[in-house]
């Protein structure tokens, strides 16, 4: 009778951007493929492909351009609806082998899972999100999540799944700074102290580690030699702060179009505070020129809240307000955007003696986020935000939102029977 062992599985969609667009136009497969940034400027995702031709991540699109109409790379503008509708499908699935799950990005979950062949298992994700979502993904094993991390990397290059046998002689050959937490700044100073891979890691001495670095890093290095140290987060913890901010598509002048787009962006940050029943007592405006001109301006003004609140009208009121008091006139501006902060739970919060807020303002924010998320945005938006938006992110190659939009679903054209 086989005895059965509980492992970390790490998740992680391939490309996923790249996946994204494939999913419903399958003439991208076996092409060069890359995926924008905001206002088409860097590119993000790349299919494998498009690696290939050496285009490195980041790499600035224009400069690319030449190298896209010659190579015939199939160029997508950042489609986050899709992307998010996409990620959210491919959890539902995830969370069918497991209700220990831990969402980590748009794009990763870890599992905790008690099974006696876990390679089998892993195999089974892999193929089950493929046939549900058409998204390819690759699945790292192991008995922590930072060696299901280094799995996953090994997986990605294989088969699609791994099971971290031979942890030594991997840790031997594998980057230090590709150990999940490290990086490069923190992987040089532990090369200056002599850990030149992470098998030294895993093997030093805690002590030494906690007085030379920090207690997280020893939690890395007893992760690597199998101790649990970082459990699966099953309930995501609420944002600390809120930040909501877009750089234009071309500079803005005028203090009226830096108000719609700074409403715009409350709004959104706003319509997040009370996704996760948070209400602000801080909030913070910045704004920008570019910072390649002869003389850049860049200021921020924050304010406290006469009592915690959610309420998107009185948020771009004050939000306004700040920007009022930091705009100068003659600067081409390049970027705003608002931050809440001192968040506090909506369910328990310090209230202020001569304010309560208006069950009214309540059950219309409620009403505007059930209308927006049935109908999609903005079905419903504030005046405050502007109708023309010239200000809003340049979007050119932009695909269907195959998904979430009934204008844009994927039709199929019926052919007339033979007669």
């Amino acid at each position: 009778m086989s005895s059965t062992k509980q492992n970390k599985f790490l998740v992680d969609c391939n490309s996923f951007y790249v996946s994204c667009e494939r999913v419903f136009n399958p003439k991208l497969w076996g092409k060069p493929v890359v995926v924008l940034s905001n206002n088409d400027g860097c590119v993000v995702a790349r299919s494998k492909e498009a690696k290939a031709l050496g285009i490195p991540m980041g790499a600035p699109a224009y400069q690319y351009k030449k190298l896209f109409h010659e190579k015939n790379v199939f160029v997508y503008s950042s489609n986050y609806t899709l992307y998010g509708d996409l990620s959210h499908r491919v959890m539902q699935v995830l969370a069918q082998f497991s209700p220990h799950m831990e969402i980590y990005s748009i794009d990763e979950a870890f599992l905790e899972i008690e099974t006696a062949d876990p390679l089998a298992l892993g195999f089974e994700i892999k193929s089950r999100v493929w046939k549900w979502t058409g998204i390819p993904v690759s699945v790292g094993i192991s008995s922590t999540k930072t060696l299901a991390k280094v799995a996953n990397h090994i997986a990605k290059k294989g088969s699609g799944a791994n099971l971290l046998n031979q942890i030594d002689s991997t840790l031997a050959t594998f980057p230090l700074g590709d150990i999940w937490g490290i990086g490069r700044r923190l992987s040089s100073r532990l090369q200056q102290r002599g850990i030149l891979t992470p098998l030294e890691l895993k093997n030093a001495d805690s002590g030494w580690i906690r007085k030379c670095f920090s207690t997280t890093l020893l939690k890395t290095a007893l992760e690597l030699r199998g101790i649990s140290c970082l459990k699966i987060e099953e309930t995501t913890a609420p944002r600390k702060s809120i930040t909501c901010s877009r750089s234009f598509s071309s500079p803005v002048e005028t203090l009226k179009a830096l108000e719609e787009a700074l409403s715009s962006y409350t709004a959104r940050a706003a319509e997040k505070l009370r996704a996760q029943e948070s209400l602000a007592s801080y909030l913070t405006v910045f704004l920008s020129t570019s910072p390649f001109i002869q003389m850049p301006y860049s200021n921020s003004a924050t304010i406290l809240l006469p009592a915690p609140n959610d309420h998107t009208p009185t948020l771009i009121t004050y939000a306004k307000m700040c920007l009022r008091g930091i705009f100068r006139e003659g600067y081409l501006y390049k970027k705003v955007g608002v931050l809440f902060t001192d968040l506090s739970s909506k369910a328990c919060y310090q209230q202020d003696l001569f304010y309560h807020p208006s069950p009214r303002q309540t059950q219309a924010m409620q009403a505007l986020d059930r209308i927006n998320a049935a109908y999609g945005k903005p079905a419903l938006q504030f005046a405050a935000e502007g109708i023309e938006k010239p200000w809003k992110m340049r979007r050119m190659h932009t695909s269907q939102h195959f998904s979430t939009s009934w204008k844009e679903l994927l039709t199929i054209p019926l052919q007339k029977p033979r007669i």
